[in-house]
């Protein structure tokens, strides 16, 4: 296996050592919070649903033209009951 010299830096004039050297911070996303999610916080609810209730539930949505998360739909569900809760 031959051995070669060490490449010459580049003539563009950047000191690639220094610049590696000096280091810098790593990425980070930012958290993008959006007007709506400022005005409305989430609250965590663990919900307990029966097996043979996901069971129909599953087999609704497998139904459905447009696939739709089934948090999505238990969300459309509880909003619909409040409305008409709210109407009576």
């Amino acid at each position: 296996m031959p051995i070669s010299r060490k490449p010459k830096q580049a003539a563009s004039g950047v000191d690639i050592e220094a610049l590696i050297g000096r280091g810098g911070s790593i990425a980070v996303a930012e958290p993008v919070e959006t007007q709506s999610s400022l005005a409305r916080p989430i609250a965590t609810v663990n919900l307990r649903i029966p097996a043979p209730i996901i069971e129909r539930l599953d087999r609704v949505l497998e139904t459905l033209p447009l696939k739709k998360p089934r948090h999505a739909w238990l969300l459309e569900a509880v909003l619909e009951k409040l409305e008409r809760e709210d109407s009576e």
